[in-house]
């Protein structure tokens, strides 16, 4: 773990270090343990974050459903409460796809929910969508937009990666292209 590294090199207890217990020193050494602290509760947090290359491309027209993967649910079941909602959803193009995304797999992690994603053809639709959500296996389901989701993942990608570059800053190793 990261403090069992952090202490050897904060306690001063190590004889080969050879440091003076200067001022500078201190605090450098207080710093060093607050980042990891930092970096540690942040992991503990949120054990598992998406990663982003870029900002994500902004998806207006696309919502999205979120769903316990024990739910197990089929293309053809979002497909029927769609239609519920909006009858001829998919011939009359108000619907363009409907996408599963296992969040687990994205993230190499479990327990995260999976997101079934709909595209639709127009503002009124995702409005009119918004505001009913859709009733699957009799439990109503929310939907919202798939920018917002997308949005809070590549924020908490951004902070991660910025705790992990001063971890690392701090530790004096050289961030990766990954950070």
């Amino acid at each position: 773990m990261i403090s069992d590294l952090s202490n050897s090199v904060c306690d001063g207890s190590d004889p080969d270090l050879g440091r003076s217990l200067s001022p500078g020193y201190l605090l450098r050494k207080q710093y060093l343990r607050q980042v990891i602290a930092e970096y540690e509760a942040l992991d503990r947090e949120l054990p598992c974050i998406r990663k982003f290359p870029m900002l994500p491309a902004a998806q207006p027209l696309c919502l999205c459903m979120e769903t316990l993967p024990e739910e197990d649910l089929t293309h053809l079941e979002v497909l029927e409460a769609l239609e519920a909602e909006l009858p001829g959803a998919m011939e009359s193009g108000h619907v363009s796809s409907i996408r599963f995304e296992n969040m687990n797999v994205i993230c190499g992690t479990a327990g995260r929910r999976d997101r079934w994603l709909i595209t639709v053809a127009d503002f009124q639709t995702r409005s009119r969508l918004l505001r009913s959500g859709l009733c699957l296996r009799g439990l109503p389901h929310p939907l919202v937009r798939h920018d917002e989701l997308l949005l809070g993942d590549y924020r908490l990608h951004l902070r991660r990666s910025l705790v992990r570059r001063r971890m690392l800053e701090a530790l004096g190793a050289e961030p990766t292209e990954e950070d």
